[in-house]
């Protein structure tokens, strides 16, 4: 395969990206040297529910054969990687950040790991358009976002499965949730939201 071109140089100077342009950027230079991802966190949960403002995105990317320092040089000088690695102590996934500096915009990597959800969480993963991209991406299904963000159960996590359940609640392969709901502990938090989304009574 051809040497992959630095993404900075396959883009003309230009006024700095906002946001939303800098992940699509980072998305293509994904795409180009083939490295599986998924977006994941709230611009996967926009998809499904009721959307709301997010000032970073999230991204779980298989690291097989990938170095991410290599791929953030060839993005260019804009994007900034912090090399320390952070633990997540829910699931115990290991991530990066990069941060668009023009807008301080931060990215934040996640290591595809061995959490049993989260490997069938990735071979699940669809494609479909983002909006935040203006482009077709691979993103979490609206069951694993669920199933995550009840680990998560942070309030801002509930609100956003209590928004998914009232839009796409009727769609769900609710099988598929509830077993994991078994495994992780997390069937009350969601007979809870439930109500709240008014999918129960």
């Amino acid at each position: 395969r051809p040497p992959t071109r630095r993404a900075a140089d396959l883009y003309p100077l230009r006024q700095p990206m906002n946001s939303e342009q800098a992940l699509a950027q980072l998305i293509d230079a994904l795409e180009n040297e083939e490295v599986p991802y998924m977006l994941v966190g709230a611009l996967s949960s926009n998809l499904y529910g009721v959307p709301r403002a997010t000032n970073d995105a999230d991204l779980v990317v298989e690291f097989e054969a990938f170095n991410l320092v290599e791929f953030c040089h060839r993005l260019g000088d804009e994007f900034q990687l912090d090399r320390q690695m952070m633990l997540e102590g829910f699931t115990g996934s290991v991530r990066n950040v990069i941060t668009y500096t023009p807008a301080s915009f931060q990215i934040e990597v996640f290591r595809l790991g061995n959490d049993p959800h989260h490997l069938e969480r990735f071979a699940r993963r669809r494609r479909q358009h983002v909006p935040e991209c203006s482009s077709e991406a691979w993103v979490a299904t609206p069951e694993d976002v669920v199933i995550q963000k009840l680990r998560w159960a942070r309030r801002k996590d509930l609100d956003d499965v209590v928004n998914l359940l009232a839009v796409s609640g009727d769609v769900l392969d609710w099988d598929f949730v509830w077993r994991w709901t078994v495994e992780h502990g997390t069937g009350d938090l969601l007979r809870q939201l439930r109500g709240e989304a008014g999918l129960d009574g």
